[in-house]
C-alpha cells in the first residue's frame, strides 16, 4: 500500500523559499520540496520523539526518500511588503522586504504520495506518530496540521515532468543512495550543545551554516527533480463561516513585580470585576447606539453590564448563576498567576470588548498589576475528570442551625462536626442549583490536612473569605477543603458555595484527567 500524507494549512499560507532563491526575488516554493519534509520529520523526531531510536527512525524516512507525487489544492502566490530597521546608513534607515507565501483554502488538503513505498505495521506507527507531532512547516508561521492518510481518490496534478516538458518545475528531493551518507559531514566532531538537537551523521541532517561554508556545487544528499507546474488558480476557495457563537470563558494572565498570594484570590476577583465593569462601561458611552439594552435608572452607574455585575437592569441580584465568575488561579499553589472569567449566558460583544480592552488591576491590598487577555473559548476546553479537589477552600452557603423548626441533626453540629456538616451542607447546596442538576451527585470527601493532600502552599484559615461589603459574614461561615468523586467524567470550570462567583470554592482535576465526559461543571 503506497504511503501518502494529508497537509493542511490552517492559516491558508505556506511559506517557504526554494534553495538557492532569495527571500527578496518573491519566489515560493511549490509544491513543498520532500527535502524539506524529511528535515522536518528528523526535526519533529529530535524535539518530540527523543525515545525512538535511529535504527526505528531511518527505515522510515529511507521510505520517502524517492521522489513523490502531488495533488496540490487550487492556490494563488502573494505577498506582503515591510520595511524593517536596517541602520545601515543610521538609525532611521530602512530596507524593503517582501514576505512571499502561497494562498490555500484553510480546509483545502495538500497530498502527498510514495507509490512504490511500502512500511511495516510497526514504521507505519512510528510514521504516523512523527507526522501528528509537525505543527509548523517551512516557515514558523507555516501552521500545518498532518496526518497519514488512507488511500485516496484524488487528481494526482503534479507529477515528475517528461523530458520535454517545455516549462518544468525544479523541486529538491532526497536522493535515496546518498541522504543517509556521511562522507561529506565534516571530519571535525560537532558540539551538541552548539545545536538544539544532536542529529546523526547524515547529509540530510547538514546545517544549512554548514552547507554555504563549504560552497558545494550542490546539496550532498539531495538532488533536484523536475516536477510539471500547476498554473494558480483565478480563487482560492475560502473555508465556510462557522456560525457565531458566544464565548463562555476569558483566560487572563497576570504579571507584575509582586503577584498576590493565593490567599487573596476575593480581592484579585472583586478587583478584576470592578475594573471589567468600569471598562464595560466606557464602551458603552463610546457605542450608545448599541448600549441601550444596558441601561439602568441608577444615573451614577447608567449602564451595567448582567453577566460582570450579576444584577438585573432594574438593580435587584440575579438568582440563575449564569453571571459571570471570576476565577484566580495559581500554578504553583503560592501566588495568583491567571485568571479566568466564566459566564454560562456568554459574553456579548460589548462585554468581549471591554475585556479585551482590559490591560491592569488596582486594589488597595494587593500590588498594580498588568493583565492580559490570552484566550477565548468554551467550558469544554476545561479538562475532564470523575475526581476533583479543592484548589481554594469551599465556605458554606448557609450557617448551622442549632435551634428551631428546620435544626440541624446534633451529628452536623460544628466544630466537632465540621467534616459531616460540609459534607451534608455541600450536598443541599448542589441539589438546588439549577444548572447543577443535570449533573449526579457527587460523593464529598472533607480533607482535614491540604496542605499534605493536595500541596497547598497556605492552610484554609489563611485565605480571606469574606467579601469587602458591608455586613459580609464570610468569615463566620464554616469552610474547608473537599475531595468531590463523580461517578462519570465531568467538565469544569466547577464552582460552588459562598462567594464562588469570586474564587471561593474552585475545585480542581486531580488524577484520572480524560479527553471525555459529560459537559458538566456549569457553575
Amino acid at each position: 500500500m503506497p504511503v501518502t500524507l494529508k497537509l493542511t494549512f490552517p492559516g491558508g499560507r505556506y511559506h517557504a523559499t526554494p534553495w538557492g532563491r532569495h527571500v527578496n526575488e518573491g519566489v515560493p516554493e511549490w509544491p513543498p520540496s520532500p527535502w524539506r519534509l524529511l528535515r522536518a520529520l528528523v526535526a519533529v523526531w529530535k524535539r518530540t520523539c527523543p525515545d525512538l531510536s535511529e535504527d526505528e527512525v531511518r527505515p522510515v524516512l529511507a521510505a520517502l526518500a524517492a521522489p513523490p507525487r502531488f495533488h496540490l489544492p487550487s492556490h494563488r502566490v502573494a505577498h506582503t511588503r515591510h520595511y524593517m530597521p536596517w541602520e545601515k546608513k543610521g538609525p532611521a534607515d530602512r530596507t524593503l522586504v517582501f514576505d512571499t507565501f502561497v494562498a490555500v483554502g484553510r480546509n483545502d488538503p495538500l497530498f502527498i504520495q510514495w507509490p512504490g513505498a511500502t512500511l511495516a505495521a510497526a514504521e507505519e506507527k512510528i510514521l504516523q506518530r512523527l507526522v501528528g507531532n509537525m505543527t509548523s512547516f517551512g516557515r514558523a508561521e507555516g501552521w500545518v496540521e498532518a496526518e497519514v492518510a488512507p488511500e485516496v481518490d484524488v487528481e494526482w496534478n503534479c507529477c515528475r515532468a517528461a523530458v520535454d516538458d517545455p516549462n518544468p518545475v525544479p523541486i529538491l528531493c532526497p536522493d535515496g543512495a546518498a541522504a543517509f551518507g556521511s562522507e561529506h559531514y565534516p571530519k571535525k566532531a560537532t558540539n551538541p550543545e552548539h545545536f538544539l538537537f544532536d542529529c546523526p551523521r547524515w547529509h540530510l541532517c547538514l546545517d544549512t551554516q554548514t552547507i554555504h561554508k563549504e560552497r558545494w556545487p550542490r546539496v550532498p544528499g539531495a538532488v533536484w527533480v523536475n516536477y510539471t507546474s500547476v498554473a494558480p488558480s483565478t480563487t482560492v476557495v475560502r473555508a465556510k463561516p462557522q456560525p457565531a457563537t458566544r464565548p463562555k470563558v476569558a483566560r487572563f494572565l497576570l504579571d507584575g513585580p509582586v503577584l498576590p498570594l493565593v490567599t487573596e484570590t476575593i480581592s484579585v476577583a472583586e478587583a478584576f470585576r470592578v475594573a471589567a465593569m468600569s471598562r464595560f462601561r466606557k464602551w458603552c458611552e463610546r457605542h450608545p447606539d448599541r448600549a441601550e439594552p444596558f441601561v439602568r435608572a441608577d444615573p451614577e452607574h447608567k449602564y451595567s453590564s448582567r453577566t460582570f455585575s450579576g444584577k438585573e437592569v432594574d438593580g435587584t441580584m440575579r438568582r440563575d448563576h449564569h453571571h459571570a465568575y471570576f476565577l484566580p488561579e495559581s500554578q504553583d499553589s503560592l501566588r495568583v498567576t491567571h485568571l479566568s472569567v466564566f459566564a454560562e449566558d456568554g459574553f456579548e460583544p460589548g462585554e468581549v470588548a471591554a475585556l479585551t480592552s482590559l490591560r491592569s488591576l488596582k486594589c488597595d491590598s494587593i500590588e498594580p498589576l498588568s493583565v492580559q487577555l490570552i484566550g477565548l473559548g468554551q467550558p469544554s476546553d476545561f479538562p475532564g475528570s470523575t475526581v476533583w479537589v479543592s484548589a481554594t477552600p469551599y465556605i458554606a452557603f448557609r450557617h448551622a442551625k442549632s435551634r428551631g423548626t428546620k435544626r440541624d441533626p446534633r451529628e452536623f453540629i460544628p466544630p466537632e462536626a465540621l467534616p459531616e456538616f460540609l459534607a451534608h451542607v455541600f450536598k443541599e447546596d448542589w441539589n438546588q442549583r439549577e444548572d447543577l442538576k443535570h449533573l449526579a451527585t457527587p460523593e464529598v470527601e472533607f480533607l482535614a490536612d491540604p496542605l499534605k493532600e493536595l500541596g497547598w502552599k497556605h492552610r484554609s484559615l489563611q485565605f480571606r473569605r469574606g467579601r469587602n461589603r458591608r455586613g459580609d459574614d464570610g468569615y463566620s461561615r464554616p469552610f474547608g477543603a473537599l475531595r468531590l468523586t463523580f461517578p462519570d467524567a465531568v467538565r469544569g470550570p466547577l464552582c460552588v458555595g459562598y462567594a464562588s462567583h469570586f474564587g471561593m470554592g474552585q475545585f480542581r482535576p486531580q488524577h484520572n484527567v480524560v479527553s471525555d465526559g459529560n459537559r458538566g461543571g456549569r457553575i
